[in-house]
C-alpha cells in the first residue's frame, strides 16, 4: 500500500514554535508532508505581512536547523477564493497532484471559526495536533504579528532561523510601511460602533483594458484597487454582484457591491488586462478574486 500523505494547511504569518510542533508530529507519524501556504495570491499587509517564498524559506530554515531532511516537505502556494467550495477545491487539487491515489491525512489545530476547515474533508483521515501553549495562552500567529507591528518586537517561542529573519525584517522599509497599516487598521477597529458596512465598488472592464486606481495609503498603500464608495445601508444599489466574506476586509468588516459601469470611474487608469490578471499580489484586499469572478460571470453570459 502506498504511504500516506500528510497535509497541513495554514497562513504561516510567521511560522512559529506551534506550526514546527505540528509538522515534526506529522512527519513522525506519517512521513511524508506537504505544506500549504495560503493566502498566496493576496497582497503583502497587515494581515499577511510575509510573501510566499518568504513564508517557504523560513519554514525550510526552521525544519533544516531541527534536523529535517528538506526532501521529506513539500511546499506549494495555495491561493484564497473568499469561497469554501472554490478553496477547497485548491486543496483537493493539491492533494492529488502530490499524493496521486494514496491517501491523504490532515493534520492542524482546532483554536477558532479559521480551523473549521479541518471538517470538510470528511473521505480524508483527520489527524488533528495538540496546540502549543504560551505565557498569555495559545501559541498563534495574530499575537506574534502585533508584536512585530505594534511593538517592534521579535517574541519568543519563534524557531531561531525565523526570529533571525524576523530581525533583519524589523529593519526593512517594508516594515515601517506595515506597521503604519497595522496602526492605521487598529484605530479603523477601534472607532467601529457595529454598524454594517457597505461599499459600492465600480468596475469598468473591456476585452483588452481594466480600469484601476491606487490606494493612497496608509492602508494598501499603492495597491491596485477597484474605486470604492462608502454606502448606506439603506441605500444599497439593486443588481450590484455583493461579495460579502467575512474576511475579505482587512479592517472593519465590509460588504461589497460591484458595478459594472459603461464609461471609466473617475480617478482610474487603463491597465492592460492580462497584466492585471497576471499580477493578482498588486491588488487591494480581495480586488483581484473581484476581477476574475466579474470575467467568469461575463463569460458565462456570452456563451449563453
Amino acid at each position: 500500500m502506498t504511504d500516506p500523505l500528510t497535509m497541513y494547511v495554514g497562513r504561516f504569518q510567521p511560522p512559529h514554535a506551534g506550526h514546527l510542533h505540528t509538522m515534526h508530529a506529522a512527519l513522525d507519524r506519517h512521513g511524508r508532508l506537504l505544506v500549504l501556504l495560503g493566502s498566496a495570491n493576496l497582497a503583502r499587509s497587515a494581515r499577511n505581512p510575509f510573501t510566499p517564498r518568504e513564508r517557504a524559506g523560513m519554514i525550510r530554515a526552521a525544519l533544516r536547523e531541527s534536523g529535517v531532511p528538506p526532501g521529506r516537505v513539500i511546499l506549494r502556494p495555495l491561493p484564497d477564493e473568499f469561497d469554501a467550495t472554490r478553496w477547497a477545491a485548491h486543496v483537493r487539487r493539491a492533494a492529488h497532484a502530490v499524493a496521486g491515489n494514496a491517501p491523504v491525512v490532515l493534520t492542524g489545530f482546532e483554536k477558532d471559526a479559521s480551523s473549521s476547515y479541518l471538517h470538510w474533508f470528511p473521505d480524508w483521515t483527520l489527524d488533528p495536533s495538540p496546540p502549543v501553549m504560551a505565557q498569555d495562552g495559545v501559541l498563534n500567529a495574530t499575537a506574534v504579528r502585533r508584536a512585530l507591528l505594534e511593538r517592534g518586537e521579535v517574541p519568543a517561542h519563534l524557531p531561531p532561523a525565523v526570529a533571525a529573519f524576523l530581525t533583519r525584517f524589523l529593519d526593512t522599509r517594508t516594515s515601517a510601511r506595515l506597521r503604519a497599516e497595522w496602526a492605521a487598521l487598529e484605530a479603523e477597529r477601534a472607532a467601529w460602533d457595529g454598524t454594517p458596512r457597505h461599499e459600492h465598488l465600480d468596475l469598468h472592464v473591456t476585452p483588452e483594458h481594466v480600469w484601476l486606481a491606487r490606494r493612497p495609503g496608509p492602508v494598501g498603500a499603492g495597491l491596485w484597487t477597484l474605486p470604492a464608495t462608502l454606502l448606506s445601508p439603506e441605500a444599497l444599489p439593486a443588481g450590484a454582484a455583493v461579495f460579502a466574506h467575512p474576511a475579505r476586509s482587512l479592517g472593519v468588516p465590509t460588504t461589497a457591491h460591484v458595478v459594472l459601469t459603461d464609461s471609466p470611474p473617475p480617478g482610474t487608469r487603463p491597465v492592460p488586462l492580462p497584466l492585471a490578471l497576471a499580477r493578482p499580489r498588486q491588488f487591494f484586499e480581495d480586488h483581484h478574486v473581484i476581477l476574475r469572478r466579474m470575467l467568469e460571470v461575463g463569460a458565462g453570459r456570452s456563451r449563453a
